[in-house]
C-alpha cells in the first residue's frame, strides 16, 4: 500500500486500538489457480505468543510513550503482535496457505459516505468517503501448540466477551486439542485514513453541517467525533483547529 504522509496512520497506538475496536477483518489467501480468495473472520490482533518476552510491547494496557512513524517501521520487523483467527479444520482457505503461506489481511471501517453535492451541485465525480482501513501482509500458519491454542483463544474471548463470565481455556481442554487456530505473522502493517484531515478548519465545519442535515444530529454526531468535531447541546458544533492525526 503506497500511501501519501497525510493518509497514512502514524501511531501504532492507533493501528493496535482500530484492531481492537473492530470484529471483522478479511484474509486473503492465493488459491491453485493463483487468484485470491478473501474470507471475512473474527480475529485478535495480540501479542505473539511465541515471543512474549519483556522486550514485547503492551499496547492494549496503554502503558507505552506516544510513538511515532519511525517506530512503525521497527514494529513492522520485530514481530510484537500477531493475528489469530479460529477457523474450520478443512476448505480451500487451509489447502491455500497450506500451499501457499503468503497471506493477507485487512480491517477497514467506512465512517461515512460524502454524496457529490456537498462538493459540487451537479458533477457525479466529486462524491467521497470517510473511512478507515489497516492492511497487513505476513504468513500464515496452523497452531499447533496447545499451549498456544489456549493463549489465542483467550485474548480472541478477552476481545469478545469482555464481561467474561466464562471459564479461560487451557491446554488440557479437549476443545482446545482438537480446535484449529490460524496465526499470521505481520510483515508490514499499513494503515491508511481519511476523515477531512486534508481540509481547512472552514471547509471542515461546512461539510459538517451538511452531515448534520443528511445525516440527523445522532448520526452525525458520531460522524463527527472521527472529524474531531464537537456537536453542542444547542445544535452548534465545536471544531478544533489542531491538525487531525492518527
Amino acid at each position: 500500500m503506497q500511501l501519501t504522509s497525510k493518509f497514512k496512520i502514524k501511531e501504532i497506538k492507533n493501528i493496535i486500538k482500530f484492531f481492537n475496536d473492530n470484529n471483522v477483518g478479511r484474509i486473503s489467501t492465493i488459491d491453485r489457480d493463483g487468484f485470491p480468495q478473501v474470507i471475512p473472520m473474527n480475529f485478535v490482533f495480540a501479542n505473539n505468543f511465541t515471543n512474549n518476552n519483556d522486550k514485547t510491547l503492551d499496547f492494549q494496557k496503554g502503558k507505552n510513550k506516544e510513538i511515532g512513524e519511525k517506530d512503525i517501521k521497527i514494529f513492522n520487523s520485530s514481530f510484537h503482535h500477531v493475528i489469530y483467527m479460529h477457523s474450520h479444520s478443512r476448505g480451500e482457505k487451509i489447502d491455500n496457505l497450506k500451499r501457499n503461506p503468503k497471506v493477507g489481511f485487512e480491517v477497514d471501517k467506512e465512517i461515512c459516505f460524502l454524496p457529490s453535492y456537498y462538493f459540487h451541485p451537479t458533477d457525479a465525480s466529486f462524491a467521497d468517503t470517510l473511512y478507515i482501513s489497516i492492511v497487513v501482509k505476513g504468513k500464515a500458519s496452523i497452531v499447533t501448540d496447545n499451549n498456544e491454542k489456549a493463549f489465542a483463544m483467550n485474548s480472541m474471548m478477552n476481545k469478545y466477551q469482555m464481561e467474561g463470565k466464562y471459564t479461560p481455556l487451557t491446554k488440557e481442554m479437549r476443545s482446545i486439542q482438537y480446535l484449529t487456530v490460524l496465526r499470521i505473522d505481520p510483515e508490514s502493517i499499513n494503515g491508511k485514513y481519511k476523515i477531512g484531515q486534508q481540509w481547512s478548519t472552514k471547509y471542515r465545519a461546512d461539510i459538517a453541517k451538511k452531515i448534520i442535515e443528511r445525516e440527523g444530529t445522532a448520526r452525525a454526531k458520531e460522524i463527527l467525533e472521527y472529524m474531531k468535531i464537537k456537536t453542542l447541546s444547542n445544535g452548534e458544533i465545536d471544531i478544533t483547529t489542531d491538525p487531525i492525526t492518527m
